[in-house]
């Protein structure tokens, strides 16, 4: 099950922190209520965007995310 472990103000934040997640072998995913990251202003007013990891992988990220 993927747990929330970082929100970022927008999708582009959250893509880069997932491409370093990605490199390192961590499966992620993104959320947001930007209508697929065409509508990036409606994102920022509804809170952004939530990376979110397995379970398995949340110590591994917090430290590749450093929070």
């Amino acid at each position: 099950m993927y747990q929330r472990v970082k929100n970022h103000a927008t999708r582009i934040d959250a893509v880069a922190d997932g491409a370093l997640l990605k490199a390192q072998g961590v499966s992620y995913d993104i959320s947001s209520d930007d209508a697929g990251g065409m509508r990036p202003d409606v994102g920022m007013s509804t809170g952004g965007a939530w990376l979110s990891v397995d379970e398995k992988d949340i110590d591994a990220t917090r430290t590749l995310l450093d929070i």
